[in-house]
């Protein structure tokens, strides 16, 4: 970050006064230099700088300065600051306001305006040589870290990280720019420096390989790939993101197109690599692989089944649990995945576990997901639903990997119309998939006697099998020539001192097994015995893990979860995983994640109920619904952060919950667990913890309305009020069919909403919970304003402000005016709805809340436009787009820019107006938003 500052301003006595902040503190009064002390001064004057031309309140100025506990008369303390910064830099410019102070100078005398000026220009840039210059002016200002060498955790954890991101959106706007005009060569050194100091930022390194890349520069750009992928495997854990995965690729073929990086790499449709990872010593099965090569053999082209249509190929891998089907289908899928470069997908479809299958509309949902597909672009109904997933796969050499699949019903739905490849394994043999659909089906059962044995040899040695070829056998016997048991008895094996000792071990606890079963032939009874072997091994904290981990019904499990499970130190549970994935008793697809085989689980459940008492299974059961609601909630308070949660009383968390650094982060823990919290609360609900699973569902209720398509969020909701009536918690009820309302009302459905909203209030009222009253109310109000029915909603949200008002509630109060401007613009009374959208645009700036702000704005400036005030209306929706780029929200970002577009267009800037329009039209399209079309006809009108 380098460049120079400049710039003054009228309003000091001594002249004109200049602030630099984008480096270390530069404050000039003329051409005098004012020293402001390190420490709590630099605080008052970062927030006043901030917020320029607004008013920043006694409180948030107190909580800045003194975070959590302050002194004991905040108001005299605060004051005695602003008096210091007064004879600083003149008593003129620090204005008292009835809540607080005011800087009172020209936002250009601050380089932090002036740089967010100049990107706001070179946003609405006429072409990309004037964008480029404006953002080269902007960056110009960044002289080093912003605050120079700041002090305090406001500015450190709040203030800092933001402009570092503004700083670097642009910074790599700037290189997009460059790469897209200008030699790549000459911006090789620039981004080599940049990923040096910034290692673990990928976009960077991907304008690096990209630079590098089209220079001619391949082995460079192959090396600065491997770089990054061991930076973030070893310092973050993560693989490399679709994007650089895809541009290695890109390098590996030589293809030196015209490959767009940043922006525009970000918006192109992902090519997901999602299999899991191959068995390096893979063995056996040599028979089902020929039979699977010929299938593919011969084929002009991915996608042909050799009949010279166009159909899909289809396999089916059946098979007793054990037999290795998901080894087999991902060894086979790894092998043919280079005819299948624009996707390969992956899906546990849950057919056999302790939670339910996933339904088709599930199934499609993660699939179109994982293509890309933003959640509002998914269809409700699941014939749409899937028929997108047709439509989206139809142009692409797609392999997908259906794992685990309970029937032929639960798949059917999935396939592509044409061409590609789809693996599905199962338990069932999917036979109405081969008389319907035209799939293969390769059937496995236990391994002939040979590849077993070669198995154990790839496992242990084939030194030590040579050695000992009778026990070697009688081994792969008692292991029924099962892959799944085999893979566990040989990890004994390498603990054993010969073969023979392992057969004698195994063949007393076989007959033990059997002494204690039904008398039955019992084709699990061996594998028990395999089981109990190694279980026998473990450590004291590797069983008690095992035994924790049977109690958990999703079936992919992370690191964090098992610690809040398993009563132990966190040191103790990480060695305890090891060992049990050395023992092959747990599988580790992804860093920190694990997952059960179905039938080690049902071991481990076995194994629980004969270890654990009660007591400590119910208490393990506490700790991870714990970790879940509260690590739920810790999200929750990013994504909107002056919510009231009192739906969480009187719940307590046991252990400290994850935390997270920003909302990007937050939002990536929700995203990665979502299938695991949908298992959860659903098994909660159904097993007497009710009470967690309706509270869970509540502390997602933002991420639904973020990212999740309205019939999956309003299914979770549906249950969740069920829960709430089987903990026989009205609180809950409410709580839960509020939200149910919510969803109704975002669809249109007035009279649903209506009814929900009524029925929540209800319960509100008869609970004595005032903060949901109130709530209920404003969403009433807001329901019948938005239908123009302006009396009754005037009447209940003056009822829910009065009600805020009385609890003093500033979110509450800020919500309530915001819907009520949005029901007297419906109304027609314009001038009144900006008036209620001023009051709560103060609130929520008082209290930061940047969230409701954005929208907000957006309210006041589609108020102004209808007054005809297009000047005050353009103003409020630079504002909102500039709070939703904030935010990282995209589509809210695009939709107010397509407003300010309209509104420039309606007055007369026509030219202005597409260029915003072009703007927003592209956003648009990269989140496959259907209002493009809206734009698109806007644009055409204007042409």
């Amino acid at each position: 970050m380098a460049g120079a500052s400049s710039g003054t301003a009228a309003g000091s006595p001594g002249g004109d006064i200049s602030f630099g902040v984008l480096g270390p503190w530069e404050v000039r009064v003329g051409q005098d230099p004012v020293a402001v002390p390190v420490g709590q001064l630099r605080t008052v004057l970062a927030s006043l700088l901030l917020s320029v031309g607004q008013s920043v309140s006694t409180p948030t100025l107190a909580e800045r300065l003194w975070p959590g506990e302050g002194p004991g008369w905040p108001r005299g303390a605060v004051h005695t600051y602003v008096t210091r910064l007064r004879r600083l830099i003149g008593a003129d410019l620090i204005q008292t306001e009835p809540d607080g102070y005011q800087l009172q100078i020209e936002p250009d005398a601050v380089d932090l305006h002036r740089f967010r000026g100049l990107v706001r220009r070179a946003d609405d840039a006429g072409s990309a040589e004037e964008e480029m210059a404006l953002l080269r002016e902007s960056l110009r200002l960044w002289r080093g870290q912003p605050f120079g060498n700041a002090s305090g955790p406001w500015l450190e954890n709040e203030v800092i990280p933001l402009l570092t991101e503004e700083w670097f959106a642009a910074t790599e706007r700037r290189i997009d720019l460059e790469l897209a005009s200008e030699p790549p060569g000459r911006l090789v050194a620039e981004l080599s420096e940049l990923t040096r100091r910034y290692p673990s930022r990928e976009p960077l390194w991907t304008r690096l390989i990209t630079a590098l890349h089209r220079s001619g520069r391949r082995a460079e750009a192959l090396s600065a790939y491997q770089r990054v992928r061991t930076v973030l495997r070893e310092e973050l854990g993560l693989d490399p993101s679709e994007e650089l995965v895809q541009l290695h690729q890109t390098v590996l073929k030589g293809d030196t197109g015209d490959h767009p990086a940043g922006t525009a790499a970000r918006r192109r449709t992902p090519s997901p690599r999602q299999l899991p990872h191959g068995i390096v010593r893979f063995t056996g099965r040599e028979e089902e692989l020929a039979a699977l090569d010929r299938l593919t053999s011969g084929v002009a082209a991915p996608g042909r089944n050799g009949s010279g249509t166009n159909a899909p190929i289809i396999v089916t891998i059946d098979g007793a649990p054990g037999t290795g089907k998901t080894t087999l289908a991902a060894h086979w899928a790894h092998r043919v995945a280079h005819d299948y470069p624009d996707a390969q997908l992956y899906l546990n479809l849950r057919g056999y576990g302790p939670s339910e299958p996933m339904t088709p509309a599930a199934a499609a949902e993660s699939l179109l997901r994982g293509l890309g597909v933003e959640s509002d672009a998914i269809p409700v109904d699941v014939d749409e639903r899937c028929a997108l997933l047709r439509t989206v796969l139809a142009d692409r050499h797609a392999l997908i990997l259906l794992d685990n699949a309970r029937n032929a019903d639960q798949v059917r739905p999935l396939l592509p119309g044409a061409g590609g490849l789809v693996i599905v394994t199962s338990r069932d043999q999917l036979r109405s998939l081969s008389i319907r659909d035209g799939a293969h089906r390769v059937t496995l059962g236990a391994m002939p006697e040979s590849q077993a044995v070669e198995l154990l040899a790839a496992a242990v040695g084939p030194a030590r099998v040579a050695r000992e070829p009778a026990a070697a056998s009688r081994l792969a016997e008692l292991c029924d020539h099962l892959p799944l048991a085999l893979a566990i008895i040989a990890e004994r094996a390498q603990r054993a001192a010969t073969l023979a000792e392992v057969v004698d071990g195994l063949e007393d606890e076989k007959a033990r097994l059997d002494n204690l079963g039904t008398g039955e032939n019992d084709p699990n009874i061996d594998l028990r015995a395999v089981l109990s072997w190694s279980y026998a091994a473990l450590s004291p904290a590797a069983a008690a893990t095992f035994h924790a981990l049977g109690l958990h019904p999703a079936s992919d499990i992370a690191l964090e979860t098992v610690e809040a499970l398993v009563d132990l130190p966190p040191a103790e549970v990480k060695r305890g995983l090891d060992q049990l994935v050395a023992a092959h008793l747990l599988e580790q697809r992804r860093p920190c994640r694990y997952q059960l085989h179905d039938l080690i689980r049902l071991y481990a459940v076995d194994q629980a109920r004969l270890h654990m008492p009660r007591g400590e299974r119910q208490a393990a059961v506490r700790r991870f619904l714990d970790h879940y609601l509260f690590t739920a909630v810790s999200a929750d308070r990013h994504l909107v952060p002056y919510r009231r949660r009192d739906f969480i009383a009187p719940m307590r968390p046991r252990r400290r919950p994850l935390a997270f650094a920003d909302a990007d982060e937050a939002m990536a823990w929700l995203e990665l667990e979502y299938d695991s919290l949908r298992a959860v609360t659903s098994w909660a609900a159904s097993n007497g913890w009710a009470h967690y699973s309706w509270r869970t569902t509540m502390a997602m209720t933002s991420f639904f309305d973020a990212r999740i398509p309205w019939s999956d969020g309003l299914d979770s909701l549906k249950s969740a009020v069920r829960a709430a009536r089987a903990a026989s918690e009205p609180v809950g009820e409410a709580y839960t069919l509020n939200s149910v309302g919510c969803i109704y009302s975002d669809r249109g459905d007035v009279d649903l909403a209506e009814r929900h909203f009524r029925e929540a209030l209800v319960h509100f009222e008869r609970s004595k919970n005032p903060y949901g009253e109130a709530m209920a109310l404003c969403n009433l109000g807001m329901t019948y304003g938005e239908a123009g029915e302006y009396g009754k909603a005037q009447r209940l949200l003056m009822r829910a402000l009065d009600l805020h008002e009385r609890n003093e509630y500033p979110r509450g109060i800020a919500l309530a005016l915001d819907n009520l401007g949005i029901a007297r613009t419906v109304a027609g009374d314009y001038r009144s709805a900006v008036k209620a959208f001023q009051q709560a645009h103060r609130i929520n700036l008082r209290l930061r809340e940047y969230t409701s702000d954005a929208m907000c704005l957006r309210n006041l400036g589609r108020a102004y436009v209808m007054t005809g005030d297009t000047r005050a209306a353009v103003r409020a929706f630079r504002q909102s787009v500039d709070l939703f780029r904030l935010t990282r929200n995209q589509r809210w970002e695009a939709i107010t820019l397509a407003d300010l577009g309209n509104a420039l267009n309606e007055a007369g800037h026509d030219v202005l107006a597409r260029g915003i329009l072009r703007t927003a039209l592209e956003l648009m399209g990269g989140l496959a938003d259907p209002r493009a079309h809206h734009i698109e006809a806007v644009l055409a009108s204007t042409a």
